[in-house]
């Protein structure tokens, strides 16, 4: 009977021990240099009166986790990423259903029926943040990116004085133009979205694209109009040039309904 004890002490120490081996083979870069040894913060704050889920998706260098989440009103969310990491940040809107096999939103959504967007990007429209960091001694860029499509007024601010904040405080929702705007599936007539006219018409002349693929000859839509007049710091078409820079290796502030 002692001989048993023993012998299943040493297995399960065997067996724990192999466990833990695991554990710091997974938690540790192999061969590779710790992405977020270097990291910096972007800091999420929901100033709406309404919870949203954030959406990540990594354009290049490591892929950035969670991918997705829930951030309550007036709640905040701190996010590493590493300071060479380039990629959207979004809002998504009016999400319900169960976490993992059916959760899905009316605006942004990503089409995992997952909370996660894991590699997929949102849905349009969406209010974009762009970011293209650098490491310090370097330069980093950002931008609200409203080209596409709109859903939450918004702004980003670098965390030193010596940066630009990007402004975006109107909500055009409302001022959207019927044929452009995205309605709430209830049936109120509520407009949670504004498509640009790029997206819903496709016209080369609306896209900046083939014979208007130029500065010159890229005109205001009634949708470029509308982010011009309100959100002039933000990115209204394909030959905008309002994107900022900053010192590489700084953290961000990112503040929904600011």
């Amino acid at each position: 009977m002692e001989v048993q004890v023993l012998l299943s002490s040493i297995f399960l120490t065997i067996l724990f021990s192999r466990g833990n081996n695991v554990v710091a083979e997974h938690n540790s870069y192999v061969g590779e240099i710790d992405p977020y040894v270097d990291d910096v913060e972007i800091m999420l704050i929901n100033d709406c009166y309404e919870t949203i889920w954030p959406g990540v998706h990594t354009m290049a260098g490591y892929t950035v986790t969670p991918t997705g989440f829930k951030l309550r009103s007036k709640d905040t969310y701190h996010l590493k990423v590493p300071d060479s990491w380039s990629g959207t940040i979004w809002a998504r809107t009016g999400c319900r259903g169960h976490h993992n096999t059916s959760f899905h939103c009316d605006v942004g959504d990503c089409g995992t029926n997952h909370t996660h967007c894991f590699r997929n990007k949102p849905d349009t429209p969406a209010t974009l943040f762009k970011f293209n960091l650098a490491p310090e001694g370097g330069i980093s860029a950002y931008a609200i990116d409203l080209s596409d499509g709109f859903n939450l007024p918004a702004a980003i601010s670098p965390l030193t004085s010596k940066c630009k904040d990007i402004q975006c405080y109107r909500d055009m929702r409302s001022e959207c133009p019927d044929w452009l705007a995205m309605y709430d599936d209830l049936g109120e007539g509520l407009k949670i979205g504004c498509k640009s006219k790029c997206y819903t018409t496709g016209d080369p002349k609306d896209c900046c694209t083939g014979d208007y693929e130029s500065p010159e000859t890229c005109e205001l839509t009634e949708y470029t109009q509308l982010v011009v007049n309100n959100c002039p710091t933000a990115v209204s078409n394909s030959f905008d040039e309002s994107k900022f820079t900053c010192f590489g290796g700084l953290s961000y502030k990112i503040t929904f309904c600011a």
